[in-house]
């Protein structure tokens, strides 16, 4: 069993990783010591059901790029991908009946396939505008976004219409656009501030030749039967506001007047519930920016800059003051000390 982390908590579907371990060793990349340096067992990317830590997914992802010299890694293995793969979900999208079931499905189950801090499905006469993001714990995430987002694209491909979606991604522009051109769409760009996959109506609209209503809606409910366990199901309450606040880093604020009702309570009720746990909403929101403070300090190469931002401070001299308090030095300092 691999060491946890804070970072462990958020998981992946392993089957969309099915194709790595041939398509590294296209490049001579024998993925197994590196594996094995992150915990992972390769096995597991055959499986149609389980789970992967999504930071370690990413992580191997980011390396086989580094040591393949090809910005475009991730994106360029679904091209030996199995269809279906990712269990239910690779089958139900497959099996969408229109291009609107395509999409709403794509919505309701992008928890099932991964962990997000944030998704939003808009629909109107423009069309669905899907946006998500990670929690800013989850670093060297690019070349899993990719890759996860042109595996949608091949599904989308089934419908005659395709050819209309727009894609951003946050990840910077690449070297080489061509392949993220080819396999994900004509129309992407980089640099976005949240990932986004724009569907006109013509492809909302559109009938998928291949699909089917019955193995539509069943794969609906193995998806909702399969998905991770909620915080408010596997956790005590105190658990749930850690996780709520893990994914919410970066916020700069915390209103009791948003947080206490997503737990179902009055604002009263949730200091009352935090107080018998003996802490408090700034207590626990330090502890999480603490821990991953450290987290991306001392594992990631992310400007202190950034960081800062990641974490919800509005300028580094807040930051600096309490990572001070907490380790008793600088950023730089803990930095610095990592690597020595």
């Amino acid at each position: 069993m691999p060491s946890r982390n804070l970072t462990d908590e958020l998981t992946t579907v392993a089957g969309l990783a099915s194709a790595v371990v041939e398509h590294a060793l296209s490049y001579g990349i024998d993925i197994k010591p590196i594996c094995k340096a992150l915990e992972i067992d390769p096995q597991i990317f055959q499986s149609l059901t389980a789970r992967i830590s999504l930071d370690r997914l990413c992580r191997l992802l980011e390396t086989c790029a580094l040591l393949s010299d090809d910005e475009a890694f991730a994106l360029a293995s679904i091209t030996r991908y199995e269809a279906g793969s990712t269990g239910p979900f690779g089958y139900g999208l497959m099996a969408a009946p229109t291009g609107l079931d395509f999409v709403q499905f794509l919505d309701d189950h992008i928890q099932y396939v991964t962990h997000t801090s944030y998704s939003k499905l808009t629909l109107d006469e423009r069309g669905a505008h899907l946006a998500w993001t990670f929690a800013p714990i989850i670093v060297k995430r690019d070349q899993y976004v990719d890759m996860s987002v042109g595996l949608v694209m091949q599904r989308a491909q089934a419908f005659a219409t395709s050819d209309g979606i727009e894609v951003q991604l946050e990840r910077p522009a690449p070297r080489n656009h061509k392949p993220f051109r080819q396999l994900l769409s004509r129309r992407v760009s980089f640099g976005a501030r949240v990932n986004c996959v724009h569907f006109p109506p013509s492809f909302l609209q559109a009938q998928n030749p291949t699909g089917d209503r019955r193995l539509f809606e069943l794969m609906d409910l193995q998806c909702r039967s399969l998905r991770p366990p909620t915080p408010e199901k596997s956790a005590d309450f105190l658990e749930q506001v850690r996780r709520y606040l893990l994914l919410h880093v970066s916020d700069d604020d915390y209103p009791l007047a948003e947080i206490a009702p997503y737990f179902g309570l009055s604002e009263r009720t949730f200091q009352r519930r935090l107080a018998g746990h003996g802490t408090n909403l700034n207590e626990l929101r330090d502890q999480i920016r603490k821990e991953v403070s450290f987290n991306l300090l001392t594992e990631s190469e992310l400007p202190i800059s950034e960081i800062c931002y990641r974490l919800g401070y509005s300028a580094p001299s807040a930051f600096t003051r309490s990572v001070t308090r907490w380790f008793g030095t600088t950023p730089t300092e803990v930095r610095e000390r990592k690597s020595a």
